[in-house]
């Protein structure tokens, strides 16, 4: 492929026009917040950074970590967002330096993932796809090439057939074959994201090696597994400090063997051995998601679990400004954290030892029912508090 294509000198002529407008705003208000601290007004006249977008809640892997497996309702029939709504909703997005593709369900499983992407591009600088790299083939990875995406994130979680089936359930070598496909036909840049454990840390070190054979691969993302939100024990699935250690030296120098950008060496790599975040500052100007309905949600984790408003029918500022964002945001500059925030990140954030008895949003129905089984299995009445309308 040459050095200098069309596509790459469009991709660079985009990030040159972006607004810094929105990274300001955002700065901004964080300066806001670092100073005022519990004077910080509930308003943020800042748009956030970045969407996570989920078109389905189909995924066609179960990985064995994953939280979808333990937090999605399975009554909740197959769904996407239909092609007409995400065209009522992708003009609402203008504003925003970044939208992700991700979520719950697989997005190269819905059927017009390809044209939402370029979409969104209309409206959005820059346009991440996150996928487990299955469907990354033929005609979609065709049209994926050709939708304007400005960058690939694959997840791979093992250098070796064994280890990688044995987490993510299938096959490695189908990944890798896809990837080089996808490289020989198109220069969007491919990060890898590598979730490490106790079950595959050693397999990983591995990664840079096999990841040097294809072409458009740039940077090699790790994270460690969290699980303490599933309730299991974090001995079992946590590296231990030595361990992180060794990963960290291994990885870095075989990233600079092979030219690979990495994050191992940044000074926040490993946040389970560090303090926690004094703010969440999500819903302030960070990382927000809308679900395969349409709803918005503080963060990725509570994508499933609650929701601000409805893109479908309200406009951006209305969901972003509205009572149930500003009501969440009074709560955590007092520290008082709502439920739902301590179920998913109380080792990650200081949070007062109590959660609030507010818990401002909608819950989803995924989340009720969710609930509704847990307390049945307790023994205990439920009582459906908060519904989704």
């Amino acid at each position: 492929m040459p050095l200098i294509t069309k596509d790459r000198i469009n991709r660079i002529s985009r990030m040159v026009r972006q607004s810094p407008k929105t990274s300001f705003l955002c700065a901004c208000k964080k300066l806001e917040l670092q100073t005022l601290k519990r004077k910080t007004s509930s308003y943020s006249y800042n748009r956030p950074i970045s969407i996570d977008i989920e078109l389905s809640n189909v995924c066609n892997l179960k990985c064995s970590w994953c939280d979808t497996q333990f937090y999605a309702d399975k009554s909740v029939p197959v769904r996407e967002i239909p092609w007409d709504v995400f065209q009522r909703i992708a003009p609402k997005l203008e504003g925003l330096n970044r939208a992700m593709f991700t979520g719950g369900g697989e997005t190269l499983t819905c059927k017009h993932a390809p044209e939402a992407i370029a979409l969104t591009k209309k409206y959005v600088p820059t346009v991440i796809l996150h996928s487990n790299g299955v469907l990354i083939r033929g005609k979609r990875a065709q049209k994926l090439a050709q939708s304007g995406l400005d960058s690939l994130r694959v997840s791979i979680d093992g250098s070796d057939e064994e280890t990688f089936r044995n987490v993510r359930g299938t096959s490695l070598t189908k990944i890798l074959d896809n990837l080089k496909y996808f490289s020989s036909i198109s220069d969007v840049p491919i990060t890898t994201v590598s979730v490490m454990s106790q079950n595959n840390w050693k397999s990983l070190l591995n990664v840079p090696e096999i990841l040097s054979e294809v072409e458009n691969v740039r940077q090699l993302y790790f994270q460690p597994v969290e699980v303490e939100f599933l309730g299991w024990n974090r001995d079992d699935y946590f590296m231990t400090r030595d361990e992180m250690v060794e990963f960290q030296g291994t990885i870095s120098e075989k990233c600079k063997r092979y030219g690979f950008e990495t994050n191992v060496d940044e000074p926040d790599f490993d946040p389970l051995f560090s303090e926690p975040f004094s703010l969440c500052e999500y819903p302030f100007f960070g990382y927000i998601t809308l679900n395969y309905e349409g709803f918005v949600a503080p963060c990725c984790r509570l994508t499933n679990v609650v929701h601000m408003g409805d893109l479908k029918e309200m406009s951006f500022e209305e969901v972003w400004n509205g009572k149930s964002f500003r009501e969440l945001r009074d709560l955590m500059i007092s520290g008082d954290y709502p439920s739902y925030c301590h179920d998913r990140c109380k080792y990650r954030v200081k949070m007062n030892a109590i959660p609030s008895d507010q818990s401002p949003g909608k819950f989803t129905r995924q989340h009720i029912a969710r609930k509704k089984k847990e307390l049945e299995s307790e023994g205990e009445a439920f009582v459906k508090i908060n519904p989704v309308s």
